[in-house]
């Protein structure tokens, strides 16, 4: 941690964390080739010196062979060194069993409970990864024997390559693994594993850990089909029931939750000891830092290849930052989005974690293909989505790296002298930033919760991604500035700041983290928002009690069998309207007298959002998801978060000691600053515009 930041130091010195990465797909991901090595050149050139390559075991461990071959990870570095001598270098090594291993030992892969194995395994001439959203014949996640011989092989690389000249330039290694090396489960998102040796033994052994007998297990699975030493993987007609809509009763399906726990349990296990090995075997410190915390846009299935043991991974001595790419949500990944982080950004800073997004959305420059006359230009539409999906880490602490997949179209995303000169512009802004305190601007909470996806259905609903998702990307268009944070982390932080504290998907409240909201965080006048069945369960029991408990309001369950649709506009708020995209099961209303009345279930006089004032804090229940970035702004203004930017179709972000503003229409504004300071600025169309946040003045032209 330096000035508020977890930051890199190279040769103790605090770097911006700015990187540049080829691809891992072929034609794009050796750095002596033609085209990326020029991309190399190019990003050198705009001042970066931070630099990702990617290398797996299949390209240097062969059969039959005793040692590994070094010859092309030597390569891949020196490729790099020549066009950019004092480059420091992050190896993404992935760790997946080389081809020729999965095909010796068939009884060590990953099943599927969905269906069988594909026939063939994926490779030259596609990629690598090609086929791990399949049923890939990959070595299983929890196969102990691939974990025993792979880390002999961690072991050596480590050793080898730091004594090579090539190992001087290495800073870091970044640790791969499952789907995409993202440590998604195997066959992730479309398929269910992994039924397979290797895992039913863990799953076993993770049993008898838990429950130390068979009485003990078949009390809480409620059968005595099952003991520890028989006890199977669930099929998917398991994994595919919930007791209560989309929600798991863990008193009945203590079974399922129990199996997820463990696949869980198996991704932080293999995290941590292969991040363990190269920290211990790697002759001098190193960064060391994976895939993982992927909160936001997980496809509705976390449970079956998500990052639910965040917290673990996130407290982890071995592992020193978490990366994911920036949300795929169509609102927050599209011109006119957001651009966010896939995580929860500031625990990740509060766990002394740097975050590093990874910016792969080249292909909205909206050409057909590269040429060189289009090489030359740049897409103005494009240049404020590039800004602005800097911006968003830079601004929150955290970091990231331009993955470049624009060499399937021949040449690299963002080259272009435009598009480099922006990257140099903001390169050289954030090393300035660096030597800075960060500063704490929000005044509003967003609390997300990891563990909940233990309780909910694996798939697609009504409120999965519209919790998750679209209402992540409507917090960005409020006019405020808003943290986000997991519950777990919620007794570390200082909440004196915040005005208000939006709870959003937390479907599992224990009873000491009830106990902590009611005395630490409902107090001080400050507003509590409540989304949709908060704490229904405790991870015991499934009580819809509980729910009125926590959120202070009697609510009554309802057989609504429609789409629903909410309307607001009482009480001087706004009058918006919005709908769900199927049926919401289960479903609440709220009936409580000494509530106000905010939303209604559309064409009925049912409340789906009320408020309500105690003597120390206000609350506002939505039994339904609120949403509407105009809706919302008004809660947090009543709340008295402060707005800045009144513009509900704009991204407005205020973090750091700045400001800045992404916006598609342009215009005139005048945006309110927190130290009662106006300004007035013309917003060009199609502009991301940086402001200070103390003077307003512009920073960059």
């Amino acid at each position: 941690m330096f000035n508020g930041r977890p930051t890199i130091f190279v040769n103790n010195q605090p770097m911006a964390p700015i990187f540049y990465s080829l691809t891992h797909a072929y034609t794009g991901r050796w750095s002596w080739e033609e085209n990326p090595q020029r991309q190399l050149k190019n990003f050198c050139e705009t001042g970066i010196r931070l630099f990702q390559l990617d290398l797996y075991f299949e390209d240097i461990w062969f059969k039959n062979k005793k040692e590994l071959d070094l010859t092309k990870a030597r390569k891949q570095v020196q490729g790099l060194l020549e066009v950019c001598p004092d480059a420091n270098i992050v190896i993404r090594v992935h760790v997946n069993a080389p081809f020729w291993w999965n095909d010796e030992h068939p009884e060590e892969l990953t099943n599927y409970v969905d269906g069988p194995l594909d026939t063939r395994n994926y490779g030259p001439p596609f990629d690598t990864e090609s086929g791990d959203i399949e049923r890939p014949r990959r070595a299983s996640l929890a196969s102990m024997n691939y974990r025993a011989i792979a880390s002999q092989k961690l072991i050596e690389f480590c050793k080898r390559m730091s004594a090579t000249p090539e190992g001087a330039s290495i800073i870091g290694l970044h640790i791969s693994s499952g789907v995409f090396g993202e440590w998604h489960y195997w066959g992730y998102p479309f398929h269910e594993g992994d039924n397979g040796k290797p895992m039913t033994a863990y799953f076993r052994n993770w049993l008898k850990k838990k429950y130390g007998s068979d009485d003990s297990l078949q009390r809480a699975w409620k059968t005595e089909k099952y003991s520890l030493s028989t006890a199977t993987v669930p099929d998917t007609t398991e994994r595919m029931y919930t007791t209560n809509g989309i929600f798991r009763d863990p008193s009945k399906e203590r079974r399922v939750i129990d199996y997820f726990n463990c696949q869980q349990e198996v991704v932080a296990d293999d995290i941590e000891h292969y991040c363990k090995l190269v920290k211990d075997n790697w002759p001098r410190q190193l960064i060391v830092g994976v895939f993982y915390g992927y909160f936001h846009m997980t496809f509705s299935r976390q449970a079956v290849g998500g990052h639910l043991y965040v917290e673990r991974i996130m407290k982890s001595p071995y592992v020193d930052y978490l990366s994911a790419p920036q949300s795929y949500y169509g609102m927050s990944w599209e011109s006119g989005g957001p651009g966010h982080s896939r995580g929860v950004i500031e625990s990740a800073r509060l766990n002394k974690k740097l975050f590093l997004d990874e910016l792969d959305n080249g292909g909205k420059q909206d050409l057909k293909y590269i040429t060189p006359e289009s090489m030359t230009r740049a897409d103005p539409k494009y240049i404020p989505m590039l800004r602005r999906s800097a911006l968003m880490p830079l601004t929150r602490g955290m970091g990231f790296w331009y993955y470049d997949f624009g060499f399937k179209r021949t040449a690299g995303w963002w080259d272009s002298p435009v598009y480099l000169e922006n990257i140099k512009e903001e390169k050289k802004f954030f090393d300035t930033r660096v030597s800075k305190p960060f500063r704490e601007d929000a005044d509003a909470l967003m609390v997300w919760d990891m563990e909940s996806f233990f309780y909910v259905y694996n798939k697609y609903t009504a409120v999965s991604e519209d919790v998750i998702d679209k209402a992540a990307a409507e917090s960005y268009k409020t006019g405020a500035s808003i943290d986000h944070v997991y519950l777990f982390d919620l007794p570390s932080m200082d909440l004196s700041r915040y005005k208000a504290i939006i709870f959003m998907n937390v479907y599992q409240i224990t009873a000491e983290q009830r106990k902590f909201i009611k005395e630490k965080v409902a107090i001080n006048n400050r507003t509590i928002v409540w989304n949709y069945m908060p704490g229904v369960t405790d991870g015991v029991n499934y009580s819809t009690e509980t729910v009125e408990a926590i959120t202070e309001m009697n609510s009554t369950l309802i057989d609504y069998r429609d789409t629903p649709v909410v309307r607001t506009g009482a009480r001087g708020y706004p009058s918006v309207q919005y709908r769900f995209n199927r049926p919401v099961h289960p479903l609440m209303v709220i009936e409580d007298s000494a509530t106000t009345p905010l939303g209604f279930l559309a064409g009925t006089d049912k409340v789906v959002i009320a408020s309500r004032k105690f003597a120390n804090h206000s609350v506002v229940y939505g039994s339904l998801p609120i949403h509407d970035p105009q809706f919302y702004k008004e809660i947090l203004r009543n709340a008295g978060v402060h707005i800045y930017n009144e513009v509900n179709s704009e991204t407005t972000v205020a973090k750091d000691g700045l400001i800045w503003i992404y916006t598609l229409e342009g215009g005139k504004r005048t945006i309110r600053l927190r130290n009662g300071k106006t300004f007035d600025v013309e917003l060009p169309a199609y502009s991301t515009t940086l402001f200070d946040a103390d003077t307003g003045a512009k920073i960059f032209k």
